[in-house]
């Protein structure tokens, strides 16, 4: 690397070194660091010209870097997604130009966003945010007039997606609470699900079984829009169901219809399509609905292992000649990407 200071831009993030500035510190040793706030519908001209000079990019959950927007950033080497999901990313498309994308290890935010989850189970289950409301409100008699409570031991409760976060999820309910877990999971063998303390399902079974539905899967091609009409239909009456993966996932009109109807019994999500939200958002005036603002991996741990992965990745690039530690765009060629290529 030359004397030059790298340019890293942290990229509407709200979290990264705030918590823990010394992050700041250890990539201020070797790069420029500016902060950049872009709109989540901003042309591509506006990334042009507040990105162009980037060699790095730290990248929260918005905006949206789609080809016209990466095709302008002729310096980057590396994004690094401050989080595991990458569906704001056009992967292929940095994969073709030779921009590495990198992402924090399932690991680290594991034991967050599983207590996360399971914070919101028992939230919409036993109507927790309802009957503090009444208890403020002065109404305390009220509590009768609130649906009884969902018991978790001896409930079937589905988990769609049993990787690292859906694993840990699925060992608390079963030997925490005795549940009897399912999961549906298209990528891991019936007995790998076993091990990983459930019972392997299709989706139309875990649909029509489980009393609680909880999401841990990514949004891709194949996930998004995957619950509409027809599946909330399938769902026994008063479903209950949490979300800490992506709102995309759901057909947000078909939520609010069933939420409305009944038909579901309580919605808990961490996450919002087109977040972050006002307070005027549709979903926030629907019966039995709790919504946090994508507090997942706002942990202690969490936090400080996610920006810690940041630093690790860009000073193995600017400064160790290496790579990052996990690839999110397994297409890209590294020994013939821009981190190599700008070396030479």
């Amino acid at each position: 690397m030359t004397d030059t200071k790298r340019i890293i831009a942290i990229v509407n993030s709200s979290s990264f070194g705030i918590s823990y500035p010394e992050h700041l510190r250890s990539l201020e040793q070797f790069a420029q660091l500016v902060r950049v706030d872009i709109p989540n519908d901003a042309p591509a001209p506006v990334f042009h010209e507040k990105l162009r000079d980037a060699d790095g990019i730290i990248a929260s959950v918005t905006p949206v870097y789609t080809r016209d927007v990466l095709l302008g950033l002729p310096k980057l080497q590396l994004l690094a997604r401050h989080g595991v999901g990458c569906d704001n990313v056009d992967l292929d498309t940095c994969a073709e130009l030779g921009i590495a994308v990198s992402k924090v290890g399932p690991e680290v935010e594991r034991e967050s966003v599983a207590q996360m989850a399971l914070g919101l189970m028992n939230a919409t289950a036993r109507r927790i945010v309802e009957g503090c409301d009444i208890v403020k409100a002065g109404q305390w008699a009220k509590r009768a007039k609130i649906a009884l409570g969902v018991d978790f031991k001896g409930a079937t409760i589905g988990l769609v997606g049993i990787g690292a976060i859906g694993g840990t999820v699925a060992r608390i309910l079963k030997h925490g609470f005795q549940a009897n877990v399912i999961a549906y999971d298209p990528y891991v063998s019936a007995e790998e699900v076993a091990a990983r303390n459930a019972t392997k399902v299709e989706f139309d079974e875990l649909l029509a079984q489980s009393a609680i539905i909880s999401l841990h899967c990514p949004l891709t091609s194949e996930t998004a829009r995957m619950f509409t009409a027809k599946q909330l239909a399938a769902m026994n009456d008063g479903t209950l169901l949490v979300n800490t993966c992506r709102g995309e996932l759901f057909n947000q009109t078909d939520l609010i219809a069933a939420l409305e109807s009944g038909k579901i019994g309580g919605y808990a999500t961490d996450v919002v399509e087109g977040e972050p939200i006002g307070a005027d958002h549709v979903l926030l005036k629907t019966r039995n609905v709790i919504v946090t603002p994508h507090l997942g991996g706002y942990s202690v741990v969490s936090l400080r292992g996610m920006g810690q992965t940041m630093v690790d990745d860009m000073r193995r690039i600017f400064v160790e000649n290496g790579f990052p530690g996990v690839i999110a765009n397994e297409k890209i060629d590294l020994a013939t990407s821009r981190i190599a290529r700008f070396r030479t």
